[in-house]
């Protein structure tokens, strides 16, 4: 993929590395020369120096061949006018976006843009530490982003149908039980059978999932 990196920070600067090395064509784009000594020796693709939302700047960069950009400046007005600037005018199929202020995430959904909020995130995952969830992982549809985690019952829910432990966990979503034989029974087939009578069990591992956006 012909990948164009807007911001060469932390994470716009490991990014391209990552992607160099998988074997996309990168260029990444930063306002200041001295970004780009954050980037790896290894890094074999394109850097250019100029203001993100500058079209000329974002033409030399090649947004007009790309089949994807990121935004990953530490602005979201920034990332923002990137994103609709690839949309609107170079017609960029794929565009992902870094934002740090969560209140910001509807103005990404209302242009159609997946984004991704490092502040959501983390507090998801202490959160799911701190409730002592297990294998925590992020996934995205769509634009919606979902923290998806296995956890123990806690105890007021043993013994309880999975009707029941399904509205109590609300509002993350009972999606499987894992029983001890390491069995899975997805929570949407026991609902729709009229002949289980499963309940929560004290050794049973629960998969839950919960919306971050």
């Amino acid at each position: 993929m012909n990948i164009l990196i807007i911001g060469c920070g932390k994470v716009g600067s490991r990014l391209a590395d990552v992607l160099c090395q998988l074997g996309h064509d990168v260029a990444i784009i930063a306002q200041k020369r001295e970004s780009f000594d954050l980037l790896s020796d290894d890094f074999s693709g394109f850097t250019i120096q100029g203001v993100p939302i500058d079209l000329d700047i974002l033409r030399q960069a090649g947004i007009e061949g790309c089949d994807a950009i990121a935004a990953v400046t530490e602005d979201d007005n920034t990332n923002i006018m990137v994103c609709q600037i690839a949309r609107e005018i170079f017609n960029v199929p794929r565009i992902v976006a870094r934002i740090f202020d969560p209140l910001r995430e509807d103005i990404f959904s209302r242009f159609d843009i997946q984004s991704v909020c490092p502040t959501n995130i983390t507090v998801s995952s202490v959160y799911a530490m701190l409730t002592k969830r297990t294998q925590t992982r992020h996934i995205t549809v769509g634009n919606e982003v979902m923290s998806v985690s296995t956890m123990e019952p806690p105890h007021e829910l043993v013994g309880l149908t999975v009707e029941e432990a399904a509205r109590r966990l609300q509002p993350e979503s009972l999606i499987a039980l894992v029983d001890q034989t390491g069995e899975i029974s997805m929570t949407v087939d026991l609902l729709l059978d009229p002949n289980h009578f499963r309940t929560i069990r004290a050794t049973d591992k629960l998969l839950v999932s919960t919306d971050i956006r």
